[in-house]
């Protein structure tokens, strides 16, 4: 009886084994390519709302940053980037930093650019984790 149960593990294992790895291998495969589940997952974190305020807020005096148009809130700016990341295009992250950067244009003005012109597009930056590390006008 011992041996039958034996057998039984020998063979169940290594089907166990193969389906756990298959269906991991699928769902990696469906993650990149239905990226639009993976982008309602972005979240804007303290930190990353603190370095978007100090930098991109309309009243901020940092120098060479898009900036939001006056009136934004946290609460729009949740639903900027969601709209971005949701609808723009995506490309990898530059000089070599993980992560991904999405730009979507909102065909109306939603602040400036560097140089103080009116800017339409949003740049949203998301590390490997799916979090916010910075959003700003272009």
């Amino acid at each position: 009886m011992k041996s039958r149960q034996f057998r039984r593990v020998i063979l169940v294992c290594p089907i166990l084994i193969l389906t756990l790895v298959a269906g991991w291998g699928i769902s990696m495969a469906a993650g990149q390519v239905s990226a639009g589940n993976a982008h309602q997952q972005v979240t804007l974190n303290e930190r990353a709302l603190r370095h978007i305020r100090q930098r991109h807020w309309p009243d901020s005096p940092a120098p060479g940053a898009g900036k939001f148009a006056p009136g934004i809130t946290e609460e729009s700016l949740r639903e900027m980037i969601h709209e971005a990341v949701a609808n723009g295009h995506s490309r990898e992250n530059t000089h070599g930093r993980p992560g991904e950067i999405y730009e979507y244009d909102f065909g109306r003005p939603i602040g400036t650019t560097i140089n103080g012109g009116p800017a339409s597009r949003l740049r949203v930056v998301i590390n490997t984790r799916g979090q916010v590390v910075t959003a700003f006008p272009f």
